[in-house]
């Protein structure tokens, strides 16, 4: 839901729609969209919804036009499978196939295996109530980042599965990993 009250929905190919309560409008490429492929969307604080795309990066809307943000900019990939803004204003982006990176608005920095990622084929992320980010991957487990380090946790320590699908907390702090085929993990 975006600050105007609107609703949006990510297509697999038809880009996005936004519902006003009466009618439904489609962007697409063709208005600027990164690509028509939408895997997730996400608001920040300053109220722009961000699109994260299969192909084409991440789009930024600011009410009134897309900004592309992709490889040429500093995005180390263009398939990019979920956004998130965390708690000090830094946009994460996950990416399936060059792990994770940080854009503080001006400077991206990426987070690979070299950098303590189990693999840099990743799905999902989450930050809990401590500001402790959770990096869910595919095959690899989840990973939990301090703002220094990385430490992962798979089968070996309990994991119904090692592909993470969704990372939630619940009121008591308890943090909820969704896998994929496996059930979920607390």
């Amino acid at each position: 839901e975006d600050n105007k009250g609107n609703l949006w929905f990510g297509t697999a190919g038809g880009g996005v729609c936004r519902y006003d309560g009466i009618r439904f409008t489609n962007f697409t490429t063709r208005e600027g969209l990164a690509d028509d492929m939408v895997f997730s969307i996400t608001k920040d604080k300053s109220g722009n919804l961000w699109f994260g795309t299969y192909s084409g990066g991440a789009s930024r809307f600011d009410g009134k036009k897309f900004t592309t943000l992709d490889t040429s900019s500093g995005l180390p990939s263009n398939n990019v499978n979920m956004i998130m803004e965390d708690s000090k204003g830094n946009i994460w982006f996950v990416t399936f196939g060059s792990g994770v990176c940080r854009y503080d608005g001006m400077n991206f920095t990426t987070f690979t295996t070299q950098d303590g990622l189990p693999t840099n084929y990743m799905q999902t992320l989450f930050e809990d109530s401590r500001g402790i980010l959770w990096f869910g991957s595919f095959e690899k487990g989840v990973s939990r980042y301090d703002g220094k380090s990385f430490t992962t946790f798979t089968t070996e320590q309990g994991l119904a599965n090692n592909t993470i699908n969704s990372i939630e907390e619940d009121r008591e702090g308890n943090i909820w990993l969704a896998t994929q085929g496996g059930g979920v993990s607390r």
